[in-house]
């Protein structure tokens, strides 16, 4: 099975100290490769089992993918367009690394605040209902909110984004996974 990538997108840019306290947490995971500034490759061992990890920083205003668009989108719902964002990917979709980028993730969010986009629903029933998605997430906890898109077939379909609050709760939920 193929892996999943989720982002943490920033307000503002990263200052110096974030980054390096940044470092210093996924640094203290496991194996890496440090390739510049945020860029890794990480293997973490579980159970015997080496899981690789990328993890990387982009600056939004220079990525070709985000577009007026989603400009326009995160503007509506957010109030602000992110300046930055770091990616958090799984080569694979075993429950370690859910739990292993999730809780990553939270740990980088108690550094610098941030919004998670799971790049996918959250849609633990596999319903494609949106009215049982919104149901569901909005027993959650925390903020969570759709952004939207266009799928390869014209169609209008979300994403979730949520706040730390959300995502510590959702890490907790007995039907947690990451979507893909």
């Amino acid at each position: 099975m193929g892996g999943f990538t989720n982002l943490i997108y920033f307000k503002n840019y990263l200052s110096e100290q974030s980054k390096s306290l940044i470092r210093e947490t996924i640094e203290s995971c496991g194996e890496f490769e440090l390739e510049n500034d945020l860029d890794y490759d990480i293997r973490v061992e579980n159970n015997g089992e080496d899981c690789p990890f990328r993890i990387y920083y982009s600056d939004a205003e220079q990525d070709e993918d985000f577009d007026s668009e989603s400009k326009a989108e995160f503007e509506k719902k957010l109030g602000f367009i992110p300046k930055c964002y770091i990616g958090f990917m799984a080569w694979t979709n075993k429950k370690f690394g859910h739990k292993f980028i999730a809780e990553l993730m939270s740990k980088v969010m108690e550094i610098e605040n941030g919004f998670v986009d799971f790049s996918a629903a959250i849609d633990p029933d596999f319903t494609e209902n949106r009215e049982k998605i919104r149901k569901f997430v909005s027993q959650v906890g925390g903020k969570i909110m759709e952004l939207e898109y266009k799928t390869g077939n014209d169609q209008i379909w979300f994403t979730h984004l949520a706040d730390k609050e959300f995502l510590n709760n959702w890490i907790g939920h007995k039907k947690f996974y990451i979507p893909k």
